[in-house]
């Protein structure tokens, strides 16, 4: 019994720190009806006590207040009951629908590709100078050694003159589970103007580091003043490594080309300090619109974009010229839809929902001293969430959530609200507009407008309490209103 009232309490508690606002109606509704059983036909108890002892009297009271605690009782652990049971059944869609783990992302970062950091080219132009090193020798009888080694002579100067740089990129998603992640191809292309700032031949290594180690590349192509070097290129640390002899002041035009594919952003970063001269990098996103752009962090905004000519995507163009930067350039993929969304949206704001609906039934049909509360409460409840399960059941076999809210959410509930009325009259129209308002309206609007949740349970708490103090209001008027006077008996008859 112990280990029952404290799981009550602990979710009590964690209710009331996580929505203060429902826990209050809900706790108002068990008061109501503790209250309502405990104070139950106050003239006949006090009649019973003119003509009872006082251990009659106290046996009487204790049996109300056991009752009362009963179906108090009763009520929490139907409210911990069935909200087990909704949070099981949102679990379970959660799983089988748009589930994004971490395990399967790296799936399908092995399977398809990783996330593309495309890093600038990296060009060393040197020459080796032999040097003589004399090492005395410690004993003075024993002549010095003389060592030669080679030196690594980097050229100063900055070899870069211009610099353009093609990207197409087109979103393909990848499906690993029940949901899916953000995939892309793109077709790259590199182009280097480069001039060895030394008045002597030097040597010169072109170092092109790839997006990602582990990726695919098709279509590979490496061409140095047009003609195609792709067989003389070494392949070192994920890098094309390109060693070639260079004349004084000689210009280089270097070009690389590739088919790739990979995950979530793609990125172009000019990691060197260095100048930045006549650079342009041109980004056309064949399916992505202006209105869906989001760029990953450390990006700097394009400098121009403008839309493709069959208007489905955008062009991203970053021009620079003598600039200083180590801000990146690119495109992060927006959240993809996942199968089930609009369906988890809404199932989402079900919880609050369900126990807007249990407060409203068990305050409303106490205050309208409607027979049988309690059970009345219990049943209608029930079947709401078994409603909310309906509609994750047959989300996918009727085609989605407004299909499914059309054929079996909306009947059931209008069905609900009319044995409503029929079981409640006391209670009114009112109620039953309550009941569709928190059941059927709330979770649609907070799960499909996230924005705005806590106006909705704010409008929604106004109209409780409304409609609440409507009851309260009706109920004094009709205590005021005197009893009809009895007609007293004709003796002669």
């Amino acid at each position: 019994m112990n280990l029952i009232l404290s799981k009550l309490l602990t979710r009590a508690n964690d209710l009331a720190e996580v929505e203060p606002l429902i826990a209050l109606f809900l706790g108002a509704a068990l008061l109501a009806v503790f209250l309502k059983m405990l104070l139950q036909n106050p003239s006949a108890s006090a009649a019973d006590g003119k003509n009872s002892s006082l251990l009659w009297t106290l046996y009487k009271n204790f049996t109300r207040l056991t009752w009362a605690l009963l179906l108090v009782a009763l009520l929490a652990g139907t409210v911990s009951v069935l909200r087990s049971y909704l949070h099981r059944m949102l679990n379970d869609f959660q799983r089988t629908h748009g589930r994004i783990t971490e395990a399967n992302y790296n799936a399908v970062q092995t399977i398809w590709g990783a996330e593309q950091v495309q890093n600038e080219l990296n060009v060393d132009i040197y020459h080796n100078e032999e040097t003589t090193e004399r090492i005395e020798s410690e004993d003075p009888s024993k002549p010095a050694l003389l060592r030669k080694k080679t030196q690594h002579v980097s050229v100063t100067g900055n070899p870069f003159v211009a610099a353009r740089h093609e990207i197409t990129l087109h979103q393909n998603p990848r499906k690993k589970g029940s949901a899916l992640y953000g995939g892309y191809e793109t077709d790259c292309r590199f182009s280097w103007r480069l001039r060895n700032p030394s008045d002597e031949n030097q040597k010169c290594t072109l170092t092109f580091p790839l997006p990602a180690a582990s990726a695919m590349y098709d279509g590979l192509a490496a061409t140095l003043n047009g003609k195609d070097v792709l067989p003389q290129i070494q392949i070192k640390d994920a890098s094309l490594v390109l060693e070639h002899e260079v004349r004084s002041n000689e210009t280089l035009d270097f070009r690389v080309a590739f088919k790739s594919r990979g995950l979530s952003y793609w990125y172009f970063q000019v990691r060197e300090a260095r100048e930045i001269r006549d650079f342009n990098l041109t980004m056309t996103l064949t399916d992505l619109a202006k209105a869906k752009l989001n760029y990953p962090d450390g990006c700097m905004t394009p400098t121009e974009i403008s839309p493709t000519k069959d208007g489905q995507g955008c062009v991203l163009t970053y021009r620079l010229d003598h600039a200083l930067t180590d801000k990146g350039m690119g495109i992060a993929l927006p959240q993809l839809p996942q199968p089930g969304e609009t369906t988890r949206a809404v199932l989402n704001q079900t919880d609050n929902a369900w126990l807007l609906v249990f407060a409203v039934l068990a305050l409303s049909l106490t205050l309208a001293n409607v027979r049988h509360a309690v059970l009345l409460t219990i049943l209608f409840s029930t079947a709401t969430a078994f409603g909310y399960g309906l509609l994750a059941d047959f989300s996918d076999l009727l085609f989605g959530f407004w299909l499914t809210a059309a054929l079996v959410l909306l009947p059931l509930f209008g069905v609900l609200a009319k044995l409503l009325l029929r079981t409640a009259p006391a209670a009114g129209k009112g109620l039953a507009g309550q009941f569709l308002l928190f059941g059927v309206v709330y979770p649609c609007l907070a799960g499909l407008d996230a924005d705005r949740q806590s106006l909705y349970l704010n409008l929604g708490a106004a109209g409780f309490l409304a409609f609440t103090a409507w009851l309260l209001l009706k109920n004094l008027a009709a205590e005021k209103i005197p009893a009809p006077p009895a007609i007293a008996a004709n003796p002669a008859v």
